[in-house]
């Protein structure tokens, strides 16, 4: 039986939330770690755009309660904050709680393995809920939950869930108006009628810690895990605000991405969850002078740097673009969801050179 650390945060900062995640990431594979995992819920304060790590975001500072927030994994855009609750789970490769081989989990199984035990806890208070595939958990085919995963360079995994407790995700649309009036950002708009809550379905709100003791005993019953309440040690919340300081205070993080008018040139196409883009400039319109992915896909962040890196000074032609991408993308450890075959990368650039 695998034992992890159970972490209930209500109200956090969210420089605060990202750094708990990436000092997890960091550590969870550590000889000296007794638990195999974390297992982390939390609430995020006030209004909070949440972006998939691939997401552009305006130049323009805005001045508004609502927060703009980049996750450190990819996929769309949700609202997050007050009346959300959000899951984190981090183990020391994609497959621990199913083998000790990293890769024995292909990466289009890892969310609808690790979805379940949401599921269950939802089943274990009388709520059907489902998960359809791709991104998003839901009842009655009303969305009620997002899911999406990052696999770091030391090949821990961060699976992440935004659930929808008291408010739902058809708050974007005004959310965006308010921190992105320019439209930069791109995100599919939900209708009131094509989402849920578990206040609107239960008839009752629960607290972030009857959420929490129903998405642990969800996991219980689904992967046979124990649990062990932890607290953050002085040196733990220390080495979190260090690190929220350093790394998500000052808006790197949130600005890795944004509008460049250097990048002339760009490729756009409608895919499985939403959009997918490409932006980049040409060096003597033969070859690829500096590339920026974006959009609502799903992927690991070494394999994405990759790619930026080696498509540098690649010639400008189908070809030489997709035996870039499929040799990336050809290792195990890396994978990119969302937009269909591989392929679609090459596609997406040359429809950006106009071919």
């Amino acid at each position: 039986m695998h034992t992890l650390d159970f972490i209930v945060q209500p109200r956090l900062a969210p420089a605060t939330s990202l750094a708990a995640d990436g000092h997890f990431l960091h550590v969870v594979g550590r000889p000296s770690r007794t638990r195999v995992g974390i297992l982390r819920i939390y609430e995020l304060t006030g209004d909070v755009v949440s972006l998939g790590r691939y997401h552009l975001v305006p130049n323009a500072q805005v001045q508004d309660a609502a927060q703009l927030v980049r996750r450190h994994s990819g996929g769309r855009a949700v609202a997050f904050g007050d009346g959300f609750i959000g899951l984190s789970l981090v183990l020391p490769h994609r497959s621990a709680l199913f083998s000790d081989d990293p890769i024995a989990l292909a990466p289009y199984q890892v969310m609808n393995r690790y979805v379940r035990g949401i599921l269950e806890g939802c089943k274990l208070v009388n709520l059907s809920a489902f998960y359809p595939g791709r991104d998003l958990i839901t009842v009655d085919r009303r969305v009620l939950g997002l899911v999406s995963f990052e696999v770091d360079h030391n090949g821990a995994l961060l699976f992440e869930a935004v659930i929808a407790n008291r408010r739902d995700f058809g708050l974007l649309p005004a959310l965006l108006d308010r921190v992105d009036p320019g439209g930069v950002i791109k995100a599919e708009m939900l209708a009131p009628s094509d989402t849920t809550c578990l206040a609107h379905e239960l008839r009752t709100e629960l607290s972030i810690e009857e959420v929490a003791e129903m998405v642990r005993r969800g996991y219980e019953r689904q992967f046979g895990l124990a649990f062990e309440p932890h607290t953050l040690s002085p040196l733990e919340q220390q080495a979190i605000e260090v690190t929220a300081a350093h790394e998500f205070h000052d808006e790197r993080w949130l600005r890795q991405r944004r509008e460049r008018p250097d990048l002339d040139h760009h490729g756009l196409e409608r895919v499985q969850l939403g959009l997918f883009e490409t932006y980049f400039s040409l060096e003597q319109e033969r070859f690829i002078k500096d590339i920026v992915f974006a959009g609502d896909f799903i992927a690991n962040s070494p394999a994405i740097e990759r790619l930026e890196h080696d498509l540098r000074l690649c010639p400008a032609e189908w070809r030489a673009i997709d035996a870039v991408a499929s040799e990336i993308f050809a290792q195990p450890e890396n994978y990119i969801l969302g937009i269909g075959r591989v392929r679609a990368i090459a596609d997406t650039i040359c429809k950006g050179l106009g071919g």
